[in-house]
């Protein structure tokens, strides 16, 4: 039975980033929110080097998939696309959710995949600190937006 990881990843999101940060100096939280990031690069990969996706934002539209705070990843163009929302906390999350769906693709791991539980931290451990080393923008994006 495939069980929903959604939970899972954000305790894992939430745990990296604190690790990440922690026991460098504190500042004072900033008036501004971080831009989101343009493009992801995601490394680590056995078969070829880093690959990058450019993240597209638009308009939302009424389109089955297209409204406020969704995107969708085209694995082929190594893009991201997503619509804007008002609410900034639904564009970090679904830019969070396309960039996960892209590190899992070029690793080998399609959506009709079955995880277990190892499994799923073996690949946390393993992408997760990367992708957020190699993203620092992304970084300051997710832990500005939530």
């Amino acid at each position: 039975m495939k069980k929903s990881l959604g939970f899972a990843s954000m305790t894992a999101v939430l745990l990296v980033l604190g690790s990440y940060h922690y026991g460098r100096p504190t500042s004072k939280p900033s008036k501004t929110y971080a831009l989101p990031p343009r493009s992801i690069l995601i490394c680590g990969i056995k078969d070829r080097p880093c690959v990058t996706y450019s993240v597209l934002y638009h308009e939302a539209t009424t389109a089955f998939g297209d409204s406020h705070g969704e995107g969708v990843t085209d694995y082929e163009r190594k893009t991201i696309s997503l619509a804007c929302s008002k609410d900034r906390f639904e564009n970090v999350r679904a830019l969070e959710h396309e960039v996960f769906h892209a590190a899992l693709w070029e690793r080998g791991f399609r959506d009709t995949d079955k995880w277990d539980l190892h499994a799923w931290i073996y690949f946390s451990e393993g992408s997760f600190p990367l992708l957020f080393h190699d993203n620092p923008e992304f970084v300051n994006y997710i832990t500005a937006g939530y």
